[in-house]
């Protein structure tokens, strides 16, 4: 399948495509089965580009910068629900065989043969994320975010696409941002088991981030105190905050004695 019409997802010809000698433990005639699938597969996603209006399109271009411009990159792309659904179907098989690529070419034609309308959001949401899987598992973290943030903008209660961002979230160490996808499921599926232990998880290292944190701002902000104190004899240990049992607030004491205790 063509590879150079979408430069978004330019990918190494190794990641998606079978290797071309023969794995010694797989059978000859699984190979066999696996190369006639792939085969035709190909075959039924050429026919659906030949069918769009009769012309042939081969090249499918970036989904997204027909959504933007308000016209299919294809210029003789029809709107087909249709078309969009078989699009989605070969992608998943494709997705299944291991062609991230060539499953990326048909998700992102799903896109386009997708109609316009709020009625067609959720189907839409379903092809964003299902072209971000094919993205995390070429580990291309950024993309992932992106067609994820797509889908979730589609159906805000798209779960499938809130854990796939947060994963991806993570990957890039921003752990604060997939807490809060976490937290977005749980607040749609309180019993989501992945959720719950991924949100259980990420919570500790973030309060324990935050705690260093606090207590190396505290330090800088003592020996800077220090600095200023020393020209009048004093420290920051010349001054205690006591919390007010009553109201919860803080006074702060001045201790005279403070380094013979």
């Amino acid at each position: 399948m063509s590879t150079d019409s979408n430069a978004r997802f330019e990918i190494l010809e190794e990641e998606t495509h079978f290797p071309k000698r023969e794995n010694e433990n797989t059978p000859n005639d699984t190979l066999s089965t696996e190369c006639d699938a792939l085969q035709s597969l190909e075959a039924q996603f050429r026919q659906l580009l030949m069918e769009n209006n009769g012309k042939v399109s081969e090249h499918p271009q970036d989904a997204e910068a027909a959504e933007s411009d308000g016209q299919s990159a294809i210029k003789e792309c029809i709107k087909d629900e249709g078309k969009a659904s078989k699009a989605k179907e070969i992608g998943n098989k494709f997705f299944a065989l291991g062609r991230s690529l060539d499953a990326i070419e048909c998700y992102s034609a799903a896109l386009q043969y997708s109609p316009i309308g709020e009625e067609h959001s959720n189907e839409k949401a379903i092809y964003f994320s299902n072209r971000a899987a094919c993205l995390a598992r070429l580990n291309r973290v950024e993309e992932t975010i992106d067609d994820c943030t797509q889908a979730i903008a589609l159906s805000p209660k798209y779960i499938k696409a809130l854990l796939r961002r947060a994963e991806a979230y993570e990957k890039l160490d921003k752990l604060e941002e997939a807490l809060r996808d976490y937290d977005e499921v749980l607040k749609i599926d309180a019993s989501h088991s992945t959720a719950r232990s991924s949100h259980t998880r990420l919570k500790k290292i973030v309060d324990e981030r935050a705690e260093k944190m606090k207590a190396e701002m505290m330090e800088k902000l003592k020996g800077f105190g220090n600095t200023l104190l020393g020209k009048f004899g004093l420290s920051t240990d010349n001054f205690k905050m006591v919390q007010d049992p009553n109201t919860g607030s803080y006074n702060i004491n001045f201790v005279q004695n403070a380094q013979a205790n």
